[in-house]
């Protein structure tokens, strides 16, 4: 056994992944609302206070269970985290790949209502800055508004389009778009999250206008020197 591999940190990290991969089992089989501390705690063998001694409160567990359902949808893409940031450029020169991903990401969130719910959940909490769900929701926003924006810009500049906005508007427009059909989604399971979203985004892009034609129309308009010319 290589050096490292065994000691305190090294059970304490594998207790740490044995309590968050139980949390996430229990709610994406029996649902956030049926998640309980104690349900987890009896999961893995140990009291409340076990738990809660390697992740501080229930509301940081629930932001970990966050975090590794993001790591997961990323795994398509990507071996880990920490290559993000290169996934991120190589999908700024392919933003159909780009989109594509998003809305099958969003059809997969549709075979997990309970990570959806604890997400809307959570999401509500981090309007507290206080909350440990503040930081996760800033930097997940973060991450999601620079690729879509990355995307967006390329679309522009293939398609000459002029949106009337800043990318980083559009992306913002997107990701609000994203996060409110999750609600819909929990309060209406008729709702086909990623159809409604590929249509919005397909509208918006079609209603840019090409630069071309905006350019036309500006230098074909004319002007009327006074009201009897028009």
């Amino acid at each position: 056994m290589a050096k490292g591999d065994r000691g305190p940190y090294s059970k304490g990290k594998a207790r740490r992944k044995q309590i968050l991969e139980a949390a996430l089992t229990i709610i994406t089989v029996d649902g956030f609302d049926q998640t309980s501390l104690s349900k987890i705690s009896k999961a893995v063998g140990i009291t409340d206070v076990g738990v809660l001694h390697y992740f501080g409160s229930m509301d940081d567990l629930m932001v970990e269970v966050l975090r590794q359902r993001d790591a997961n949808d990323m795994a398509t893409m990507t071996s880990s985290l920490s290559n993000l940031a290169v996934q991120i450029r190589q999908l700024a020169g392919n933003p159909e790949k780009s989109l594509k991903q998003m809305l099958s990401i969003t059809a997969r969130n549709a075979k997990t209502p309970g990570l959806v719910e604890l997400y809307a959940y959570m999401s509500v909490k981090a309007s507290n800055p206080k909350s440990p769900a503040y930081k996760y929701f800033k930097h997940r926003g973060g991450i999601e508004r620079t690729m879509v924006g990355h995307a967006v810009r390329k679309l522009i500049k293939n398609d000459h389009l002029d949106i009337g906005m800043e990318p980083e508007e559009m992306a913002r427009i997107i990701q609000a778009l994203l996060d409110g059909l999750q609600i819909q989604w929990l309060i209406d399971r008729d709702v086909d999250m990623p159809d409604l979203a590929g249509k919005a985004i397909k509208l918006m892009r079609a209603g840019g206008i090409q630069s071309s034609e905006l350019d036309t129309t500006a230098h074909n308009e004319h002007v009327p020197d006074d009201p009897t010319d028009a």
